[in-house]
């Protein structure tokens, strides 16, 4: 009896193995083969395979080095319509591949720039405006008048440096942070486990909050609501916002607060210094007419010796204050809105269906932490951190369709 029921045990299992093997003879016949866990959590992932064992053996390391050329080939070395490409995309594509590549780059250009724009608009404003323009007034009132300029520009500059220091990036989660461990304490039907040929769909699509968790393809894991894959970075950026060429970096989650600080202090720096600039140049006698004024005009007139350095320079300082003093009131004027609003300018570019249920002072917090205000004062991260991680967000909903309010 017993000998039977080993008999009848083995028989069965070679009968299972010979039913398995066919099935693999017949996906590898095919050149197909199939996964168990997809992406998206909703089918069979299906990949060709090689058809050589040379291939197969190297498939890896060709992949890899195929991803890293593809990447920092601009997309319109690839294209067969390439002479179609408009010239904003030819530059979008340039500065792209720069962006990756060691030596000068654009952002690094942008840098030096503003760099150069605040010192020397910081020595002119205190060794020549002021002590010629306020020359009537007491030396303790020129004094601090001098003491409110460098807080000014010394402000700019502390939230200069902590909009491009505080990353915004995606960290590498070895799983989910924030799994809800409830499903797994049901057991699953048994016809459950291999659903549709496949376990994902024991896994939790969405967090606490009911917000999914999508699959970005490009830095293949999962990514947080809210977090989109930025072109420029290469990687995943939480709550992003946009990219901002002129400091190189992306805005997120955890340097909105400083980017929109550097917006409010470049807005009084432009202004005061373009009317503070624009005065002293009327007292110098060096323009012959309304023309020299014009930077480019003034640069020739510089070389051909017909003006000094400091008419040169400060009109320099008219010219660049005017540019960068009209783009950064534009975008603190959108900033304060959308995050009053909780929204991003991703999701209105986009039009991605996000409903906020939120108060505004909540939505201020969200991204100025405690005590908003004083950022404006002060870089105080330091004392009042984010209460939130950009992975998880409260009285938000995202859909489909077109962007709303409720």
């Amino acid at each position: 009896m017993l000998s039977l029921d080993v008999t009848a045990v083995s028989g069965g299992l070679a009968a299972r193995a010979a039913i398995n093997t066919t099935q693999y003879t017949s996906q590898k016949g095919s050149n197909k083969e199939y996964s168990l866990l997809s992406p998206n959590h909703a089918s069979v992932q299906q990949r060709t395979t090689s058809q050589s064992d040379y291939s197969s053996n190297n498939s890896s390391s060709n992949n890899s080095s195929s991803k890293n050329s593809s990447s920092k080939m601009p997309k319109y070395h690839n294209d067969i319509h390439a002479d179609k490409a408009s010239l904003m995309e030819k530059l979008r594509e340039h500065y792209q591949t720069g962006y990756s590549t060691a030596g000068g780059t654009s952002k690094y250009g942008f840098r030096v720039l503003f760099q150069f724009q605040v010192i020397t608009q910081l020595y002119t404003t205190l060794n020549l405006i002021i002590p010629f323009l306020f020359s009537d007034l007491h030396p303790d009132t020129q004094y601090y008048l001098k003491v409110l300029t460098c807080y000014v520009f010394a402000m700019g500059e502390a939230n200069w440096v902590c909009a491009i220091c505080y990353s915004c990036e995606l960290p590498d989660f070895r799983d989910r942070p924030d799994p809800d461990f409830g499903i797994w304490s049901q057991s699953p039907p048994r016809d459950a486990i291999l659903q549709n040929g496949n376990l994902a769909t024991l896994l939790p699509h969405k967090d606490r909050n009911g917000l999914e968790w999508k699959y970005c393809t490009r830095c293949q894991r999962y990514k947080p609501p809210r977090a989109h894959h930025c072109k420029m970075c290469g990687t995943c950026i939480l709550r992003r916002d946009h990219h901002c060429y002129l400091i190189g970096t992306c805005i997120g989650h955890f340097n909105q607060r400083y980017f929109i600080a550097l917006l409010f202090y470049g807005v009084i720096a432009s202004v005061a210094g373009s009317i503070l600039s624009i005065r002293y140049l009327s007292y110098l006698p060096d323009a012959g007419g309304w023309y020299d004024y014009i930077f480019p005009v003034t640069l020739f007139q510089f070389c051909a010796g017909n003006v000094s350095w400091q008419f040169c320079l400060l009109a320099f300082h008219v010219f660049m204050l005017t540019i960068f003093g009209s783009m950064a009131a534009l975008y603190f004027t959108g900033q304060i809105l959308l995050v009053s609003s909780g929204f991003t300018l991703y999701e209105i570019a986009k039009q991605v269906d996000v409903k906020v249920s939120s108060t505004y002072w909540e939505n201020l917090r969200l991204v100025f932490g405690d005590y908003w205000a004083l950022s404006f004062l002060f870089p105080s991260q330091i004392l009042f951190k984010q209460r939130n991680d950009g992975t998880s967000f409260e009285g938000v909903r995202i859909g489909s369709g077109k962007l709303s309010t409720e």
